[in-house]
């Protein structure tokens, strides 16, 4: 620690065998202008809970509407990088949004989790080599509810817990902009999509489950990948946060997942945001699904 802090033209001390006192320059560990840290390492946490709640009274254009909404927001990202070319990113994101409807139900409406790890070479200053994993699933079990014409709700068994888990991985040529922004285009890419809990699918009437057959248990296709990911500060109290994934395989249709988060600091612990999400998934629905959430809350950011 001493060594980070003196100056480089001061002379220090050392002990050498037989307990001789011997003067030594700090040049000749690291010259002028070069630091004797071989990588470095950073890290941000930032926690969010926010609740919302509709309570109405003699409401005539529908019935059990009155519910209420818990949403908690959690992401981790970590760096390790040194001070020429190479670097390791890993991100882990966590939402997950409870929905009560008074005397009707209350069910999971939001679980998405996903691991983003990044290993990126540099050669020139804006071009790198990059290699990108992005793993994705949630963690409870999800259900399928259709009214039955009685004012209640038929579920059906729906995802689960590693059912399907998605993998995409690819490698190819990275763009960077520090503090800004990071594009891939995976040249070489693959996805796997894993299915550990076949029972859940096997009774729910579909050929196939996020298109693995229901005699397989996974699916794996090769192809094309883009991801964009951009990661700005919008002055002192907030942040963009935009993260954009898009396999193409080969024969099929190209899949689009974008996750795009506005958040704005009221107070130190009070923060907003705003959420959109976008899929595509022609193997799951051949309509593009938009969902938006808007939310006020505590939050923390270390």
């Amino acid at each position: 620690m001493f060594v980070l802090f003196v100056p480089e033209t001061v002379t220090t001390q050392t002990l050498v065998l037989g307990d001789t006192m011997v003067l030594t320059d700090l040049n000749k560990f690291a010259g002028p202008g070069k630091s004797i840290v071989r990588f470095r390492f950073t890290q941000k946490m930032e926690y969010s809970l926010a609740a919302s709640g509709i309570l109405l009274c003699n409401w005539q254009q529908a019935n059990n509407t009155n519910q209420f909404s818990i949403l908690q927001h959690f992401k981790y990202s970590a760096l390790l990088f040194d001070d020429h070319s190479f670097r390791i990113t890993n991100t882990f994101l966590h939402n997950l949004g409870v929905q009560i409807i008074i005397d009707s139900l209350s069910k999971i409406a939001l679980d998405d989790n996903t691991l983003d790890t990044r290993i990126d070479y540099r050669f020139s200053r804006l071009l790198s080599l990059s290699f990108l994993s992005n793993l994705s699933t949630r963690l409870f079990n999800g259900y399928d509810y259709q009214p039955d014409g009685s004012g209640s709700f038929t579920r059906m068994p729906g995802s689960s817990f590693l059912t399907p888990l998605i993998w995409t991985f690819s490698g190819g040529i990275g763009i960077q902009v520090p503090r800004f922004l990071s594009l891939s285009f995976g040249l070489s890419a693959a996805r796997l999509t894993w299915i550990r809990d076949k029972k859940r699918v096997e009774n729910s009437g579909r050929s196939d489950f996020f298109g693995v057959p229901l005699d397989k248990n996974h699916l794996f296709e090769y192809g094309f990948s883009m991801h964009l990911l951009i990661d700005k500060d919008l002055g002192r109290w907030g942040n963009w946060n935009c993260d954009i994934l898009v396999f193409k395989n080969y024969d099929k249709p190209v899949d689009l997942i974008l996750k795009n988060l506005i958040g704005i600091r009221i107070t130190k612990f009070i923060k907003t945001s705003i959420q959109t999400r976008v899929i595509y998934e022609e193997k799951v629905s051949k309509t593009l699904q938009i969902e938006n959430l808007i939310s006020v809350g505590f939050a923390i950011c270390l």
